[in-house]
C-alpha cells in the first residue's frame, strides 16, 4: 500500500496540440507515449464497495494484469491522495485473495460478497506520460484521451494528470498553474471512477451544504485546524459546481456562496495569527468570485419574495413587468457565474489557494513570534477568538431597537463571525457539546433576524436597478411590505438577543 497524491486537470480536446508543444513538455522525457489503458471497476449492483469508500478495478497494459484497489481519499482544488493497494495478476477478474491486507479484507472473506460483485462500467483510453523534474520534485505528467463506457453510456476523456513521485505536493500546483498560463486547463475534481459511476447509476446534481464536522482533534494546533478548515470550506464549494453548472436547484448558488463566506470568516478568524498581507491574492480572488455568486443570490431571494406576495398585486398592470425584469436579471446573473465556473480564472483561484494551503505560504511573511502562536493548541487559540468577537457583539449589540440600518448590518456580520467560529471549532469542545450545541442554535436565530431586516436595503437597490418608478403603486407596496417586515421583526430579533445573551459561554466552561 502507498498514498497516491495526484493532481487533475480537464482540458479541451481542441487544445491538445498546443498543449504538446509547451516547453515544459519539449524539455520533458517521454516514459510511455500513446499506451492503450483499459480497466474494468468491479462492484456489487447496490454499490456496496462504493459505499464503503472504495473502487476496484483490473486494467489492462499489453499483455499484463494489474488490479489496483483504491480509497475516496481526500480532494483539495484536484489534488487527490488516496491510499492504494496495486498487484499485477493473471486473469481479467480480480484475485479477492490479494486484498488480505487492504480494508476490504473481512469483507472479501464473506463469499456471498463476492459472488454478488461484477463489471460495472470501464474506461477505455490512450496514455501518454512524461517525466519532470520541477524544483526538485519528480512529477509523472500524463496525458489520457478516450472514454469512460457503461452498458449504454459513455463520457469522453480528455484529461492530464500530474502525479508526484518524489517532492512536494505544492510543486504539482506550481506546475498545473504554469501550464495553465498557456492552455485554459480546468480542475478536475472527480476521478475516472466517480465519473463511471455517475454515469451508471445518474442522477440530477444536488446541492451540498456543508458537511456538519470539520474534522478537529484536541491535538491539533492552530496551524492544522486553519488547514483543515480551509480545506473544507474548498470542498463545500467545489461540491456545489456541478448543480450550478447543469441543474436548477437555486440552492447551490446559495451554497457556492456560503462556501466563499466561510472561506473569508475563517480567514478573518485568524486575522490575529495569520494577518491580511499574508494572503492579499487569495482573498481578491475570493471576493470576485462571491460578488459574482451575490448577484445571482440577491435576486434569487428578491424573487422569493416576489412570490411570496404576488397574490396581493397580480391584478396590478406593473407586476407582470416587475416579474418580467426580474427573471430577466437572474438569467443574466446566472449566466456570468456559470460562464466564471467556466472561466481559467476560477480554477487559478482553486489552484493558487491549493498551493497556498500545501505549501503553508503565510509563513513566508510571518515574524518568529506569530509562528509560534500558530503551534499553540487549536482549542487555546479558538476560545481567545470566539471570546473577543463575543464581547464586540455584546457590546454593538445593546439597544438594538435604536440602530440604524449600516449599524445593523455591521452587527450582522459580526454575529455571521462568530457564528462561523463556533461552527468551525464546535469539534474541540466536546465535554461542552450541549452547550455549544444551544449557543450556535441561538446565534443562527439572531444571524436569521439580522438578515430578514438587511433584504429591506437589498431589495431598494435591486429596483433602482430596474429603474422601477418610486411612485409606481407597485414600489408603494414592496416599500410597506419591507417596513412591515422590519417592524415585525425587530420584536422577534430582541426576543432573539435576550435569548442568546443568556446561553451559557461554552468555551468557557
Amino acid at each position: 500500500m502507498f498514498i497516491e497524491t495526484e493532481l487533475k486537470l480537464r482540458i479541451a480536446p481542441d487544445s491538445i496540440e498546443s498543449f504538446l508543444q509547451l516547453p515544459l513538455l519539449q524539455s520533458a522525457t517521454y516514459t510511455s507515449k500513446h499506451q492503450h489503458l483499459y480497466s474494468t471497476y468491479f462492484d456489487t449492483q447496490d454499490l456496496a464497495l462504493l459505499q464503503q469508500g472504495m473502487g476496484l478495478r483490473v486494467r489492462q497494459v499489453g499483455q499484463r494484469r494489474l488490479q489496483t484497489l483504491k480509497t475516496a481519499g481526500t480532494s483539495l482544488s484536484g489534488l487527490h491522495q488516496r491510499q492504494e493497494w496495486e498487484t499485477e495478476i493473471t486473469g481479467d477478474t480480480p484475485d479477492y485473495r490479494l486484498l488480505s491486507d487492504s480494508p476490504l479484507a473481512n469483507w472479501c472473506a464473506d463469499e456471498k460478497n463476492r459472488e454478488e460483485i461484477g463489471p460495472l462500467f470501464t474506461t477505455d483510453f490512450v496514455r501518454t506520460v512524461w517525466n519532470l523534474t520541477y524544483d526538485g520534485s519528480d512529477i509523472e505528467l500524463a496525458l489520457d484521451q478516450g472514454e469512460i463506457k457503461t452498458a449504454t453510456a459513455s463520457v469522453p476523456i480528455s484529461e492530464v494528470e500530474l502525479e508526484l513521485k518524489s517532492g512536494t505536493p505544492d510543486k504539482l500546483f506550481q506546475v498545473a498553474l504554469k501550464l495553465q498560463q498557456h492552455i485554459p486547463l480546468s480542475v478536475e475534481n472527480k476521478s475516472k471512477a466517480a465519473r463511471g459511476y455517475a454515469i451508471y447509476r445518474p442522477s440530477p446534481p444536488e446541492s451540498q451544504k456543508a458537511s456538519p464536522t470539520v474534522g478537529l482533534s484536541m491535538d491539533m494546533t492552530a496551524e492544522q485546524a486553519f488547514i483543515n478548515i480551509l480545506g473544507h470550506c474548498l470542498e463545500h464549494l467545489q461540491a456545489n459546481e456541478d448543480v450550478v453548472l447543469y441543474g436548477d436547484d437555486v440552492e447551490g448558488i446559495h451554497q457556492m456562496r456560503v462556501a466563499l463566506r466561510r472561506l473569508r470568516s475563517c480567514l478573518n478568524l485568524y486575522k490575529p495569527l495569520i494577518p491580511n498581507q499574508a494572503h492579499t491574492k487569495v482573498r481578491r480572488e475570493i471576493k470576485w468570485m462571491a460578488n459574482v455568486l451575490g448577484v445571482a443570490r440577491d435576486w434569487d431571494v428578491f424573487n422569493e419574495t416576489l412570490q411570496q406576495v404576488q397574490g396581493y398585486m397580480q391584478k396590478d398592470k406593473m407586476w407582470s413587468e416587475l416579474l418580467s425584469n426580474v427573471a430577466e436579471q437572474r438569467a443574466t446573473a446566472y449566466v456570468a457565474v456559470r460562464e466564471t465556473l467556466q472561466h481559467p480564472r476560477y480554477s487559478r483561484m482553486l489552484l493558487m489557494l491549493g498551493k497556498w494551503l500545501v505549501k503553508r505560504s503565510w509563513r513566508l511573511h510571518l515574524p518568529s513570534k506569530s509562528l509560534r502562536s500558530l503551534e499553540q493548541p487549536a482549542v487555546t487559540m479558538a476560545s481567545t477568538i470566539q471570546d473577543k468577537h463575543y464581547q464586540e457583539i455584546c457590546q454593538d449589540g445593546e439597544k438594538l431597537r435604536e440602530l440604524d440600518p449600516e449599524a445593523r448590518h455591521q452587527l450582522r456580520i459580526s454575529v455571521k463571525k462568530l457564528a462561523y467560529g463556533v461552527r468551525f471549532f464546535a469539534e474541540l469542545y466536546q465535554k461542552n457539546e450541549l452547550t455549544a450545541r444551544l449557543f450556535a442554535k441561538s446565534l443562527s436565530q439572531l444571524q436569521e433576524g439580522l438578515g430578514i431586516l438587511n433584504d429591506a436595503n437589498t431589495a431598494t437597490n435591486l429596483l433602482n436597478q430596474i429603474e422601477l418608478d418610486e411612485k409606481a403603486p407597485v414600489r408603494y407596496f414592496l416599500n410597506g411590505w419591507y417596513a412591515h417586515q422590519e417592524f415585525m421583526h425587530l420584536g422577534i430579533l430582541e426576543a432573539a438577543w435576550q435569548h442568546w445573551r443568556e446561553q451559557e459561554v461554552f468555551w468557557k466552561l
